[in-house]
């Protein structure tokens, strides 16, 4: 059981942010290059990836336990549902089930997907003096044309 980090005073929350981003586009790239291999190397190589999913999930945990993400329990449990399924596939396609594989690679992408949008939005609003805009003054509700 890793230690409890303290939170990062609010000038490391940007240079924290841009880590997961950052870290986030390497596994992207990682599962999009994946995805483009025959099926016997892709099957062969399924196993590694998931272990990269798994790395990068537990890389973004840490950064968000850090940031005190607010969504930290549930993104954890979202993560292990998706990382449960993996593992329990992998078996199947390392036994040559590629089209199973490709179908679950594609999901995993799709769900961190939403998860990237859902973070880089929350890590947004705990920027120390974020303004968040009042749609009566700035949107429909203006008298400006």
């Amino acid at each position: 059981m890793p230690f409890p980090m303290a939170p990062l005073p609010p000038s490391a929350n940007h240079t924290a942010a841009a880590a997961l981003r950052r870290a986030r586009k390497l596994l992207f790239v990682r599962l999009h290059r994946h995805a483009t291999l025959p099926d016997a190397e892709f099957s062969a190589a399924f196993e590694s990836v998931v272990v990269a999913i798994e790395a990068g999930l537990a890389h973004e945990e840490a950064v968000m336990e850090t940031l005190g993400f607010a969504g930290l329990h549930e993104r954890r449990a979202a993560n292990a549902l998706l990382l449960a399924s993996l593992h329990r596939i992998a078996t199947q396609v390392e036994a040559g089930d590629a089209a199973l594989g490709r179908a679950a690679l594609a999901a995993a992408c799709d769900l961190l997907s939403i998860h990237r949008l859902t973070t880089d939005l929350a890590l947004v609003l705990a920027r120390p003096g974020n303004l968040v805009l009042n749609h009566r003054t700035h949107g429909r509700g203006s008298s400006r044309s």
